[in-house]
């Protein structure tokens, strides 16, 4: 088998080997892993190979099948290997075999795994022989030595690793029995290991790195003689070794002790003066774990305080040294070395909201200061996006801190931020970075007032001194010239998001009307909407669309108004671009049309605020915005539907849509008829596009959407015979996805809502309902094919096109249009209806459609549960049409067998679940709805119903009088009860 192994690895290695072979030879490999006579063979491979070479690559992999049976040994196997390690150990230190790290590494896990097999049972002297091994400090013994003592601790120490309860358990008593009989050999053997500066770096920084893992779980006296500390501490002033220091003396910190002793080893260690004592030098990752260091100093402190009250003068002793540190450490110049200290700082500032005796007015104000410093750009810009998302998420950090203070001390909060925002931005010099941050502290000072951090009665604070020095700032920053003198990209953008974020504010000022004409003029300028740079530019569209829809500006201006919307113009050119895919197959957009939606709503919503005392004017701007797009549709349709062309349809229907949708909020939505006949062109062309463009699914959608943005703007004579060419249209598509199915429910939904009272609207769902419920119905039943069924995607979409078929008949209902399901058109397909509502209301496989289902049902008990006839007083249709014989009995007899059967038979109707006592809930509502509707004869149903379901008389008598005597509210609670109990449900 020697020679099979050899060969093995030396194919599997060999690139240029044969792919089949290659995996014959890794086949055999495993196998070899997982194979007794494998394990055999590496360890007679391996005990020979002290005398005579054998390559990297073979030893590397004897010691993969070893490590991979340790756990498989019985007692007798286990005894032999860990003896053979040895013996294998002793011949590479007496042969000085200096293998590679990796190979070390392996071979120290391997014996980490057989320490946990053996101590306790089979070799109880492994720490014995492993301490013999370096008693001449044999460098390469030493350097086993602490390896194999890193790996026992990640078997049986490491915290961070999750194990199962027996693991955790054994471990507990491996650890005690290490405390017992070998704890103080060990430690007294890293002592001496420190102590000899002889012993190299990496051995040297390992014991180090033992310690830190140890202490956690060992007796911690051991570790603080003053001798002990003074040897790990004069570690500080080695280079190799600092870093390993810093976390060794962390762990030390953090072991768990009484307040008292927690005192008395910060006091022993002494590390607020060494660190004050330390040189530190460029190198930042010692600089970090020094910040570490003295953050866990600071943390340990305020956690002793935590457990014992009593000794807070102690502890602000230990905290008077250790501030100056915690502030160097936060005004560091990288801000990764600032972020060390952040948990302290969290720590003890929300300690002090408790303890007044903490913190002093003069340290909050000296933490203030440096925490408005870290706050600030460097001067050199950063383009990196992710240094961009870092730096804000470090900033969040500090504006935290900085409310706490605020909290603290309102009275120094109110004097800092205000002379931070003045000097910032109107007294120091004109750097970005100044403005910026003036910028960054006026918004988190008005943050700090809405939240009330400064405690003023909450009906007082628009009329405190706070708030009317931040209204005094922002009307001169909007007033001054600060954003058009320096031409920045953080500036442009910090100033567009507070002044969006403060619309409030300027509603209500005194002179709204010109600061919003400035603002305006300002996003209209070339730092704004036209600026440069691209992520600032596509934010202030948004932005720009915000403030109007927020402020709505009084546009009574023809001028101002006319030179707005010309000047917009170049931004509305649509341009498609087709999509890509990235390195992960994921499709990515291109250009920029989704940003440019938000200009053409903004354009809509400024041409509905003019007064139509303007009304040419208004009619003028639709022309002008209408035009081009009209221009850019003919032009598609001239052409080949090649996927550009086709996306270029898409995107300007987009348009007009979203158009339309900003003119819908002009006031009271009362539109000239001027203004309709325009939309009433935009509809007939997007109903043009619409026929030589049907077969693709996008356009579909974007001819819906702009029809959808059309209605409230269109009467219903007109819209009437739009819509009836629309839905033909769409609905004829030999390709209908079930997503867009679904889409298409909602809005015919919608267009019911709209007209619920228009004749022209009742007769085109009348005519289309019947075909409507077929097609859907059809579609849910369709068997999926294997494949189908295999997709996720396909159940999902099957899932919203039932919930949207029942949210559809729910906007039939509520919208007093009942009589549709009953006309002589729609007639036949009722009873379908029906039935689909009672299986939908069972299939539990899709809970919300299970409820809505039986919501549906509760809105037909209420319409038809009268004999068959409509009830509902508001459907001008329902009296004239007669009553659907049948009915009332069929629902009846449905609706008492599907609120018992669906809790009853159902084994996953479980009440503890939210979802299924939702449902429990609604069948109690359908229950009272019935017995409400018909009285004594419901209840003598139901009673023969349970009877002959075997409820005994008493429970039945209780039912049926809580059914009669409880009120809605009541009943639902008493129905999830009396099924959790005849269910036994705990």
């Amino acid at each position: 088998m020697e020679d099979q192994i050899i060969n093995a690895i030396q194919i599997a290695l060999n690139s240029s080997s044969d792919q089949k072979l290659q995996h014959q030879a890794y086949e055999f490999l495993n196998e070899v892993k997982l194979s007794k006579s494998g394990y055999n063979t590496a360890l007679d491979l391996l005990l020979k190979s002290t005398s005579s070479n054998i390559n990297n690559e073979l030893k590397f992999f004897l010691y993969q099948v070893i490590e991979e049976n340790v756990h498989n040994l019985n007692q007798e196997e286990s005894h032999q290997l860990v003896q053979s390690s040895f013996k294998i150990l002793a011949e590479y230190v007496s042969n000085n075999i200096k293998d590679p790290s990796y190979l070390k590494n392996k071979f120290g896990q391997i014996f980490g795994k057989i320490f946990t097999q053996t101590y306790i049972n089979v070799y109880p002297n492994f720490f014995k022989d492993l301490n013999s091994m370096i008693q001449n400090d044999n460098q390469l013994a030493l350097d086993y030595y602490t390896r194999i003592l890193i790996d026992i601790h990640l078997e049986i120490g490491d915290k961070y690793i999750a194990r199962s309860p027996e693991a955790a358990e054994r471990n507990m008593v491996l650890k005690d029995a290490i405390r017992d009989k070998d704890m103080n050999a060990l430690v007294t053997n890293w002592f001496k290991i420190l102590a000899n500066n002889d012993n190299s770096e990496e051995i040297l920084d390992n014991t180090l790195n033992i310690i830190g893992q140890y202490v956690d779980w060992m007796d911690i006296s051991l570790f603080v003689s003053p001798q002990y500390i003074n040897t790990i501490l004069g570690f500080f002033n080695r280079e190799q070794e600092r870093i390993s220091t810093c976390k060794t003396l962390v762990h030390i910190l953090s072991k768990k002790m009484p307040p008292q002793n927690k005192l008395e080893l910060i006091s022993l260690l002494n590390l607020t003066n060494i660190i004050s004592s330390i040189q530190l030098s460029d190198d930042l990752d010692f600089v970090e774990n020094v910040s570490k260091l003295a953050n866990q100093i600071g943390e340990e402190l305020l956690h002793v305080l935590n457990n014992q009250s009593d000794i807070t003068i102690q502890v602000n002793e230990h905290l008077y040294k250790l501030w100056p540190i915690i502030l160097t450490f936060l005004s560091h110049e990288y801000d990764d070395v600032s972020q060390c200290v952040f948990p302290f700082i969290q720590a003890f500032l929300t300690a002090s909201k408790k303890d007044s005796q903490l913190y002093s007015i003069d340290l909050l104000s000296t933490l203030l200061n440096k925490i408005i410093l870290k706050m600030k750009y460097d001067d050199e810009e950063d383009d990196d996006d992710d240094a961009e998302r870092q730096f804000n998420e470090f900033r969040t950090k500090l504006k935290h801190f900085q409310d706490l203070i605020a909290v603290l001390a309102p009275d120094l909060y109110i004097d800092a931020i205000p002379s931070v925002i003045n000097e910032s931005l109107f007294s120091g010099d004109k750097q970005w970075n100044n403005l910026e941050l003036g910028l960054f502290e006026l918004s988190n000072f008005s943050e700090s007032l809405k939240m009330n951090l400064i405690n003023v009665p909450k009906n007082k604070i628009n009329e405190s001194k706070p708030f009317l020095v931040f209204q005094d700032f922002l009307i001169k920053l909007i007033n001054s010239s600060i954003i058009t003198e320096v031409n920045h990209s953080q500036i442009q953008a910090s100033f567009f998001e507070l002044v969006v974020k403060h619309y409030s504010f300027l509603n209500s000022h005194a002179n709204r009307h010109d600061l919003i004409l400035r603002i305006l003029e300002i996003f209209t300028s070339p730092l704004g909407l036209f600026n440069n740079n691209e992520r600032v530019r596509l934010r202030s569209w948004y932005l720009f669309f915000r403030f109007f829809k927020l402020t709505k500006p009084k546009m009574d201006n023809e001028q101002l108004i006319e030179q707005i919307v010309l000047k917009l113009q170049p931004l509305l050119v649509i341009k498609a671009e087709l999509p890509t895919r990235d390195e992960d197959d994921d499709v990515i957009e291109n250009g920029n049309f989704s940003n440019q939606q938000y200009l053409f709503e903004t354009m809509g919503l400024l041409i509905s605020l003019i007064p139509n005392d303007l009304g040419t004017l208004k009619v003028k701007l639709i022309e002008i915005l209408f035009q081009p797009i009209f221009n850019d549709l003919e032009k598609c349709i001239s052409m080949d539907a090649e996927p550009i062309v086709v996306l270029q349809a898409h995107h300007s229907l987009m348009a007009l849509g979203t158009i339309a949708r900003g003119y819908d909020y002009e006031s009271n939505l009362k539109f000239t008829p001027e203004v309709v006949e325009k939309v009433d062109n935009a509809a007939q062309v997007v109903l043009i596009t619409l026929e030589n463009f049907s077969k693709f699914e996008n356009v579909r959608d974007a001819s819906r959407f702009a029809f959808a943005r059309f209605i409230p703007i269109l009467n219903s004579t007109i819209i009437s015979g739009h819509l009836t060419k629309l839905i033909t249209t769409i609905w004829s598509s030999s390709n209908l996805k079930i997503n867009e199915i679904s889409d298409f429910l909602s809005f015919l939904g919608q267009i019911a809502h709209s007209y619920r009272t228009d004749e022209n609207i009742y007769q085109l769902l009348n005519n289309f309902l019947t075909p409507l419920f077929s097609k859907v119905f059809q579609t849910l039943d369709q068997s999926s094919t294997e494949e189908e069924t295999l997709r996720p995607d396909i159940i999902r979409d099957k899932n919203f096109l039932k919930k949207a078929i029942l949210n559809f008949l729910n906007a039939i209902i509520i919208n007093h249009l009942s009589s549709l399901l009953i006309t002589q058109s729609n007639k036949n397909e009722f009873p379908i209806v029906v039935s689909k509502l009672f299986e939908y209301s069972y299939d539990l496989s899709e809970t919300t459609a299970s409820k809505s289902a039986i919501v549906q049902l509760i809105n037909l008990v209420n319409v038809f549960g009268d004999s068959g006839k409509i009830t509902d007083d508001q459907d001008k249709y329902g009296q004239s049409l007669p009553a659907i014989q049948g009915i009332d009995e069929f629902l009846m007899e449905k609706v008492v067998i599907l609120s018992f059967e669906l809790p009853f038979q159902k084994q996953e109707f479980i009440l503890s679940d939210a979802q299924y006592r939702l449902i429990a809930q609604d069948l109690a509502i359908l229950l009272k709805t019935y017995q409400q509707k018909k009285g004594q004869e419901f209840i003598e149903y139901l009673s023969t119903y349970l009877s002959n379901m075997g409820l005994s008389s008493n429970l039945l008598n209780e039912f049926c009088t809580n059914l009669i005597n409880l009120d809605l509210k009541d009943f639902k609670k008493y129905f999830v009860t009396f099924v959790s109990k005849m269910k036994g449900d705990k």
